[in-house]
């Protein structure tokens, strides 16, 4: 379709033209007569143009009515979509709100104080597995008996829930003192007192019978049967045969040994 105003060829089923706009469903006689009442104003024209001006409005009044039922309806499929996934994830959340309610009704015992085999027969007894969980203690009373839980006595929980049960055994590491500096006589007591193994290896030294090293660094804990080395200074003398130790401190080496063998004994 040719328009009438600027010449521009349109679509068959265009109602405006689509470089100047204007309608073209609108016959070419009305549009000379508006060009004619622009050049001569009379009172005819006149109403010829706002016939035309009132049936454009028209026009564009229908296409807005036909957008915004458009829009209309995708709007609603979007609010009954997400109506309906809202209830779809409140059933969903109501039924897993039950099944946790149905499951989580086993109240945990109270057992500490029981022995292990005592509080391990209790739980399972509730429906609640155990893991044992082993504790230093230095009270020799508190071996082998649960002296904490994980979960609080009385509160609840679901059925094969793990309950850790801290149960106390003996701490056997001794603590191993210092003893550099210390003359051998007073370091051996100081070994033999916290009930450390220990071992005497000699170095030659400005000094006699003071230890110069211990292997195992002071104040750290260790098994009873692992032995310390102390490195004790032993002054050198002149002999015919300096390879041989003097008799005084072949003698003072046997002592320290011997008392080394008493204690461990």
């Amino acid at each position: 379709m040719t328009c009438p105003k600027c010449g521009m060829e349109n679509d068959e089923d265009a109602f405006f033209c689509k470089r100047c706009g204007f309608p073209l469903d609108e016959e070419v006689e009305n549009y000379n007569q508006n060009n004619n009442s622009r050049t001569k104003p009379k009172r005819g024209k006149t109403k010829t143009k706002n016939k035309s001006k009132v049936k454009t409005k028209v026009k564009y009044k229908d296409n807005n009515e036909k957008q915004k039922g458009k829009m209309s309806f995708f709007q609603s499929f979007m609010m009954f979509f997400f109506i309906l996934l809202s209830i779809c994830a409140l059933g969903a959340a109501g039924f897993l709100g039950y099944y946790i309610y149905q499951n989580s009704n086993i109240e945990v015992p109270d057992v500490i104080g029981y022995s292990y085999e005592d509080a391990e027969r209790t739980l399972k007894e509730s429906k609640l597995q155990v893991q044992k969980i082993e504790e230093e203690v230095t009270d020799e009373d508190e071996v082998g008996i649960v002296i904490k839980q994980n979960r609080k006595a009385g509160s609840k929980v679901m059925e094969n829930t793990v309950i850790k049960l801290y149960v106390g055994v003996l701490d056997e590491k001794v603590t191993v003192p210092d003893v550099e500096g210390l003359s051998l006589d007073e370091a051996v007591a100081l070994l033999n007192k916290n009930n450390v193994k220990y071992e005497i290896k000699y170095e030659t030294s400005d000094e006699d019978n003071i230890v110069l090293v211990q292997s195992v660094r002071a104040n750290q804990k260790i098994e009873k049967d692992e032995v310390v080395t102390i490195t004790v200074s032993k002054q050198e003398t002149q002999t015919e045969n300096p390879e041989n130790p003097t008799e005084d401190n072949q003698n003072t080496e046997n002592n320290a040994n011997n008392s080394n063998n008493q204690t461990n004994s």
